[in-house]
This record gives structure tokens, C-alpha cells and sequence, in this order.
């Protein structure tokens, strides 16, 4: 069975972290600070968006590409923010016993392997891993997903993440979506359209082991 997962908010406790760094990008740019509520409206989008549409000023390209810059540079410096969530690795090493695991993130994929080093997480629990910088469209559309699938050459099964994003990300690749409620309150009320919710990433195995008891009655 192949199990995809998010990456920030999903495995990793990084809401404070990329509010910071996000924010702080816009200040030293000397640009009108974004709100976290502004931020969380379109919390799980990439980068790039989320800078778009959360700039209270209106940005010519170059001063986008430098506060996406700037983000980056940041969060490289303020790495301790960021933490794994509990029992995480625990329950990775239990998947992958009899699962194929992927990252599918609106990361770039050097960034995917930095987050996974610091916060000991070991890329070797992920056979495959997929940044927004390897596809033309990355999530909510369905292209890293599908580039998983062919890497596989086989059907993924589930999506797990955190937002509303990853939920139509399942949606346009026909998957079914996880939902770990890790991420900020103010984005619950956008998860019910998840076709399983869960409170911890401890309830994972009990889905995937009746998911894949009920396959084979």
C-alpha cells in the first residue's frame, strides 16, 4: 500500500516557525506585515502563494522573489522552531514495514531534506520524496501524487496531511485523504470534506491495517 504524507503540519510542528519566518521575511522587505489570520486563510499553499495573496502591498515580481528568498534564508536560521511531532518516527518505522511511504510537499526538495535531517525524521523512511519544485503544478493539484504513482506504478492509496489543500489534493488524484488535526484551530472548520479525520498520527495504523483488512474479505 502506498501512504503519502504532508510534510509541515502533518509529521512536523512547524506552525510557529513558518508564521515567523514569514512574517519577518515581510519586515526586513519593509512591506506591511501579514496577520496570522490572513496567513492562515491560506495556510498549506505554497510559498509563492502565500505571499501573493496575503501582501497587503502590491509586489512587483522581483520584490516577491525576494521576500520567498528571504523566507528561506530565515527559517535555515531559526531551524530549532521547528520539531517532530510526537510519536512520528515511531509510527513511520511501523508503516514501513508493510507500506510504501512518500513526502509530497509544498516544499522545494532540498528544504524537504533539511526539515527531515534536523528534526531526525531520516529520509530512508520515505522510498520516495517529492518537492513542489519537481512538478508543474504542486498541491492542491494532484501532479506530485500522480508522479508517485508512476515511480510506483501503482495506485496510491491515501493522502495524509493537514489542511485543506492536501484534502484536494487527494480529491483530484482520487485518493483517499487522512486528515491529522495538527494544524492551526482557525483551519478546522475547512477539513470536513476529509474522508477520515484523526486527532494524532497514532490512530494512522488502525485506518490503513481496516483499510487493508477489508481489502482482502
Amino acid at each position: 500500500m502506498i501512504i503519502c504524507f504532508d510534510l509541515d503540519g502533518t509529521l512536523v510542528n512547524s506552525e510557529k516557525w513558518i508564521v515567523y519566518s514569514f512574517q519577518e521575511a515581510f519586515r526586513i522587505n519593509t512591506k506591511k506585515i501579514p496577520t496570522k489570520k490572513n496567513i492562515f486563510k491560506y495556510w498549506g499553499e505554497t510559498c509563492s502563494s502565500l505571499i501573493k495573496k496575503c501582501s497587503k502591498d502590491k509586489l512587483t515580481k522581483n520584490e516577491a522573489e525576494k521576500i520567498r528568498a528571504d523566507f528561506y534564508r530565515i527559517r535555515k536560521k531559526t531551524k530549532s522552531m521547528v520539531k517532530a511531532f510526537p510519536f512520528t518516527l515511531k509510527i513511520l518505522k511501523q508503516l514501513k514495514k508493510e507500506n510504501h511511504l512518500a513526502i509530497v510537499s509544498n516544499n522545494p526538495h532540498n528544504e524537504i531534506l533539511e526539515i527531515l535531517k534536523f528534526t531526525k525524521l531520516d529520509k530512508k523512511n520515505f522510498e520516495v520524496i517529492i518537492g513542489d519544485n519537481e512538478v508543474k503544478r504542486p498541491k492542491p493539484f494532484p501532479d506530485e501524487l500522480l508522479k508517485v504513482e508512476k515511480k510506483f506504478n501503482k495506485k496510491v492509496e491515501f493522502m495524509v496531511g493537514d489542511t485543506l489543500q492536501d484534502i484536494k489534493t487527494a480529491k483530484s488524484a482520487k485518493v483517499k485523504s487522512i486528515i491529522i488535526k495538527n494544524g492551526p484551530r482557525e483551519t478546522w472548520k475547512d477539513l470536513k470534506k476529509a474522508d477520515f479525520i484523526i486527532n494524532s498520527i497514532k490512530e494512522l495504523p488502525k485506518i490503513i491495517k481496516e483499510k487493508k483488512d477489508g481489502s482482502t474479505t
